[in-house]
């Protein structure tokens, strides 16, 4: 298997490549380390203040979450790693994605003022970044989901900040790094 360089990391050699993660183990130090494609997560507001979520049944969770509407910024490990380490094709496809995403899940046809917010890393043994983006939008169309989407049903509606910070204190969202996402975005 390949040796990828990573900065100044020394190099890490792919033990496992799958479809969508791979296994690396540094050649030195004997670290091992997951890698997969980066998610992204949209924190979108309309005109009236209100933050757009979506309601769906997760089979991790065996039961229905309020989510940031988002997904994979690649459908492939092997398109990811074509671009790992390039910030400015990464940003690129991030926006990209987000826009997909938006669009997709939630029938948002234009978002204003999209911008990065923050990155949220996994950690050291796992890299798995999650990008979140904020903008603003105005009406949104018809859901295009995928099968998949599909099957697990997606609600889209429209919460004010008092309501967001509850489902965050109750719970009812449960992913938790937009959790702390979240906080940090309605406590600025």
């Amino acid at each position: 298997m390949e040796s990828i360089p990573n900065n100044n990391e020394g190099s890490w050699k792919t033990v496992f490549a799958g479809d969508l993660l791979a296994i690396e183990k540094h050649d030195e130090k004997g670290f091992e380390r997951a890698v997969r494609p980066p998610g992204v997560r949209l924190i979108l507001k309309n005109t009236e203040g209100k933050f757009l979520l979506t309601k769906e049944f997760r089979r991790e969770l065996n039961s229905h979450d309020y989510r940031l509407p988002g997904g994979k910024v690649y459908d492939t490990l092997k398109e990811y790693l074509a671009v790992r380490g390039n910030e400015a094709s990464l940003q690129e496809a991030v926006t990209r994605a987000a826009k997909l995403e938006a669009k997709q899940e939630t029938g948002v046809d234009e978002i204003h003022d999209l911008q990065i917010f923050f990155r949220s890393t996994a950690g050291a043994s796992v890299e798995w970044d999650l990008y979140y983006l904020t903008g603003d939008i105005g009406a949104i169309s018809e859901q295009e989901l995928e099968e998949d989407e599909k099957e697990r049903g997606i609600d889209v509606g429209f919460y004010t900040k008092e309501q967001v910070l509850e489902m965050l204190q109750s719970g009812a969202i449960t992913e938790d790094r937009t959790v702390g996402v979240l906080f940090r975005y309605l406590s600025a």
